[in-house]
């Protein structure tokens, strides 16, 4: 089973061999429920100018089309269709949705300002000056528009409307403007947080031609940062301590819930696998797309054996290798790959031990739909059949779990009104709860909408009306080993072990 999309086939490269120059510049994106400007960058990065929609995306030309990893937000495939304009989809192809297309209309080249901020799409270095001094800062030309500089924190950049300024957005160091003169290639401004500067709040910039020491500058005898920026340290507010992004379950709005931008992302338990006398659980988050990269979760299943000599790579129909073979990032007993197939008929994930491998299908298209953690169901004897999707919510502990034919999670796989689910959590001493329907009329999820046909669902919920305590499945740090049991008309199903993590 395929995951409920047609494989991509391979296919001869297209007539017309595209070019970065035909493609770099400012767009309008148009999917069915809004829009978007964004600009494809020199380099292979691609900004949007909604803030919601940012990430670490990308973009590359493979075989004369323009494929776009957009990360949480889904992954895109695009072509020429008149002029600069493109047409194309949210991988993978489904004619049948409605909400699959996109298109975009070319509005123009980069003008000269985005060319001297972006440079070669590595961005521009600058001698940035102040009172007190100098040092080197960086405006990147990454997705998300980060502003390099020696002090700790968040920094970004944007343009005024009119092209003519460039915003600093510092967090605690304040906020600056910073009017730009294209043909000095000079920056000239000052610091707009009120309360702050004096007559001390003017700044500089020159445009560095790479000769120069890019060091962090001075730093006047460890008086700190604020000094640094020429700043009063008494007058800085406080600011809470970065936070780390850990291994949660956030999802953007490509998931394909809350308007859905995109759809394809999200995190996908492809099943159990043994390699020699190890047995693991592997999962892998978001698509698998030619000239993009796709991450592979793989956790050993039991006592943990390190992943010492363990590498994984992707394989075509007939079993040949569609990208190199690359060693995991380790963390404690799971490792992560990030793997970038260069055919268009990926089909299997092979994890290799040495002398031993062993190979499973990675559902090609298969994704969840609701914000929450999808995976295999499998019968007693090992035979998929469908998909579940389960979700936990951070904030009251509570689950919710669909079951689909399909891995487009299109296609009820409905079981009697009577059945009950049992969700185990072995790296939590075994605790298990139970799933039911919420009633026996609609069965509504939280949106309202009924799951209810014939006396048969495919929508069960945790506690509902039951007693059951969900203490202990409550915040955003909860982490387990998870199996999903129950038994239907005289047959017996699981979900095999997946790593569950909350939908925040």
């Amino acid at each position: 089973m395929s995951g409920g999309y047609p494989q991509e086939k391979p296919t001869e490269p297209m007539a017309v061999q595209l070019k970065d120059a035909d493609v770099i510049g400012w767009h309008t994106m148009y999917w069915k429920d809004g829009q978007a400007k964004i600009c494809f960058r020199p380099g292979g990065h691609l900004y949007c100018s909604k803030p919601e929609y940012q990430a670490d995306s990308t973009w590359l030309i493979v075989d004369g089309e323009v494929i776009i990893d957009w990360k949480e937000n889904g992954k895109y495939v695009l072509t020429i269709d008149k002029g600069k304009h493109m047409n194309g989809y949210v991988y993978p192809k489904n004619e049948e949705d409605p909400k699959n297309w996109r298109k975009t209309l070319y509005a123009s080249d980069l003008n000269p300002v985005d060319k001297l901020l972006l440079g070669d799409g590595s961005g521009s270095k600058w001698n940035f000056q102040h009172p007190e001094g100098n040092f080197f800062v960086e405006f990147k030309a990454d997705a998300k528009n980060e502003f390099v500089n020696p002090c700790p924190g968040k920094a970004t950049w944007s343009l005024s409307s009119n092209n003519k300024t460039v915003k600093i957005d510092w967090g605690k160091y304040g906020k600056y403007e910073l009017d730009i003169d294209v043909k000095k290639k000079t920056l000239d401004g000052d610091l707009q947080t009120e309360g702050w500067g004096g007559d001390k709040d003017w700044r500089k910039a020159v445009l560095s031609h790479g000769n120069e020491d890019h060091g962090a500058g001075h730093d006047d005898g460890g008086r700190g940062h604020s000094i640094l920026l020429g700043l009063d340290p008494e007058v800085l507010p406080g600011a809470d301590e970065n936070k780390a992004d850990g291994h949660g379950h956030e999802h953007g709005p490509g998931q394909g819930h809350g308007g859905g931008h995109g759809s394809g992302g999200g995190i996908i338990s492809i099943g159990n696998l043994s390699v020699g006398s190890s047995k693991f659980m592997v999962d892998r988050e978001g698509q698998v797309l030619r000239g993009t990269e796709t991450t592979f979760g793989v956790e050993h299943l039991g006592e943990a054996k390190g992943f010492g000599g363990f590498t994984a790579w992707l394989v075509d129909g007939n079993g040949e290798k569609v990208c190199d073979p690359m060693e995991g990032e380790k963390h404690d007993n799971h490792s992560h790959f990030s793997l970038v197939p260069t055919a268009r008929d990926a089909q299997g994930f092979v994890l290799s031990g040495g002398s031993q491998t062993s190979k499973i299908s990675f559902h090609h298209g298969a994704s969840p739909t609701e914000g929450g953690i999808q995976s295999v169901l499998q019968t007693s004897d090992g035979k998929h059949v469908g998909f579940i999707e389960l979700k936990l919510h951070d904030d009251a502990g509570d689950l919710e779990m669909w079951i689909c034919k399909d891995g487009a999670m299109s296609e009820p796989l409905d079981f009697p009104e009577s059945t009950t689910m049992t969700v185990t959590f072995p790296t939590h001493d075994n605790r298990s709860v139970q799933l039911a329907v919420r009633n026996n009329d609609k069965n509504e999820d939280e949106d309202g909408n009924p799951n209810m046909r014939d006396g048969k669902t495919n929508y069960f919920i945790f506690p509902g009306e039951s007693d059951q305590d969900p203490e202990f499945l409550i915040g955003d740090k909860f982490r387990s080993t998870t199996t999903v049991t129950f038994t239907a008309e005289g047959a017996k199903y699981i979900a095999p072990p997946f790593v569950l993590v909350p939908h925040m």
